[in-house]
């Protein structure tokens, strides 16, 4: 080698621009200091490989420039980070016996910064006054995922300020964890190149420059724009909402907790509570027999009393135990066949006596043939019941009138209709919540209730298959009736 070809080495391996030179099967021959400080490549890991599975992003295929002039191309580090180089490419003869020799002579320089800059500069004068006007945090990033703007929300969530932000890769934003997938991400998405709208179900964190991690959603659009596709992402911090649905989430523990705790309770005192009413009850029937001895008038009246108000008690403790039952899911439903006449005939039997008492006609109306229905006939009894002891309770005159009917056989229906008072549209939306009874104050207060009585007719009747509809208005009578299928 002479004298001038050695300076000539020398001077390329210390160029400021990366110089790589290939030969005829695109293998690296030469590659200088610039090349290794750009690329992350040591010289001695270059050399013998394809230039391209080096430098080439994933899927992009490299177009010739053999002419000499210099073009803005995205190249691969060894990191996986992506820059913009401004390169040339010379094609040489090759040396004559020697098929090893350069054929091609690169010559690179990162003009990412320059690249940045533009785009940078274009988002400034076109769309700044709109992006700083809006409540998320923006944050513009180019193909290759620099940063290219943020507003000044971006710069209050992060802790940066923008200059500090220009230019960096969009993975600085990012826990640790995420960054090694965000290329890869990016890419796709360019490909596709849409809206995606902020949520999704996503699991994204962002962070903040004092290393503190903070869950995000995040809204991507595509900005087209002469020098190239940017991506506009709206960065939403959501910290307060996770705490908030985290603390929600504590207390919904807590109540189902407590509800348990209100299930196993009423269940482990059902006995301790109906065994003492049941004797109250029953001994004072024995006293109002007059069995023990004769009463006085007062002695009558004060005990009959008390066994109504046990009963009222021991009513409001079964309707406490069948809804904590239900609503812990233990009730077990024996479907069976049931005679649906004679099921409505013992109803009516057992209540015809308080309806008289008070005035009121109680009709029963029902099919010339038996109507069976596949049942729980327990259930059933109690929902029938219900329906005609509110019937009965809140008709003060009048006809109180029971339906069997079978129109087919997809079901059979039981209505229970009175010429009480009716109910006002604003009233029925709550009338089958536990707890609620409706009417004015005065009705309410005079007539005993624990408002449980439609809630559990109404569970009583999904658990059962069926439903249970109201037909009433205010001044013309209410119409309950129970659907149920004919199996």
């Amino acid at each position: 080698m002479t004298a001038t070809e050695l300076l000539a080495v020398q001077l390329a391996h210390h160029s400021p621009e990366a110089l790589v030179a290939t030969d005829a099967g695109g293998n690296v021959t030469w590659w200088n200091h610039a090349a290794e400080a750009l690329f992350g490549y040591f010289r001695d890991e270059a050399l013998g490989r394809r230039l391209a599975d080096l430098l080439l992003p994933a899927g992009m295929a490299e177009p010739p420039h053999d002419d000499g002039r210099s073009h803005e191309v995205v190249r691969r580090c060894k990191d996986g980070s992506l820059i913009y180089v401004l390169a040339s490419v010379r094609a040489l003869a090759p040396e004559p016996g020697n098929p090893g020799s350069p054929v091609r002579v690169y010559s690179m320089a990162d003009v990412t910064h320059m690249k940045v800059a533009r785009d940078a500069h274009l988002i400034d004068t076109r769309y700044r006054g709109l992006l700083e006007s809006t409540p998320d945090a923006i944050v513009i990033v180019n193909d290759i995922g620099r940063i290219v703007f943020v507003n000044g929300q971006a710069e209050a969530v992060f802790g940066y300020r923008r200059e500090e932000l220009a230019g960096r890769p969009l993975e600085h934003l990012m826990p640790q964890r995420y960054r090694g997938a965000h290329g890869a991400h990016l890419a796709r998405y360019l490909a596709q190149s849409r809206t995606r709208a902020m949520g999704l179900g996503l699991e994204l964190y962002g962070l903040r420059q004092n290393g503190e991690e903070f869950p995000v959603e995040i809204s991507l659009s595509p900005l087209e724009t002469e020098d190239g596709t940017l991506v506009s992402g709206s960065i939403r911090d959501i910290s307060e909402r996770r705490r908030v649905e985290h603390a929600l989430q504590e207390k919904n523990v807590e109540l189902e907790r407590a509800n348990q705790a209100k299930d196993k309770f009423l269940a482990t005192m059902s006995h301790e509570l109906r065994t003492p009413l049941n004797a109250v009850i029953g001994f004072t029937g024995l006293l109002l027999m007059r069995l023990p001895g004769p009463l006085t008038g007062d002695q009558e009246k004060q005990l009959t009393m008390v066994q109504s108000s046990a009963k009222h008690l021991l009513s409001l403790i079964n309707d406490l135990l069948d809804l904590a039952k239900i609503d812990s899911g233990n009730v077990q439903m024996q479907f069976k066949p049931v005679a649906c006449r004679a099921l409505v005939e013992e109803v009516a039997a057992t209540l015809r006596p308080t309806a008289e008492a008070k005035g009121l006609r109680l009709l029963v109306r029902l099919p010339p043939q038996d109507v069976s229905v596949d049942s729980d006939a327990r259930a059933l009894q109690q929902i029938v019941l219900n329906l005609v002891s509110n019937a009965v309770k809140f008709t003060e005159s009048g006809t109180v009138t029971v339906t069997l009917d079978a129109p087919d056989a997809t079901g059979v229906s039981v209505s229970v209709s009175d010429t009480g008072p009716g109910i006002g549209a604003d009233e029925q939306a709550r009338l089958f919540q536990a707890f609620t009874r409706v009417g004015s104050a005065t009705s309410r207060s005079r007539i005993e209730g624990t408002g449980l009585g439609l809630y559990l007719s109404r569970k009583l009747a999904e658990l059962l298959g069926g439903r249970i509809e109201l037909d009433s208005e205010c001044g013309r009578g209410s119409c309950f009736t129970l659907h149920l299928p004919a199996r």
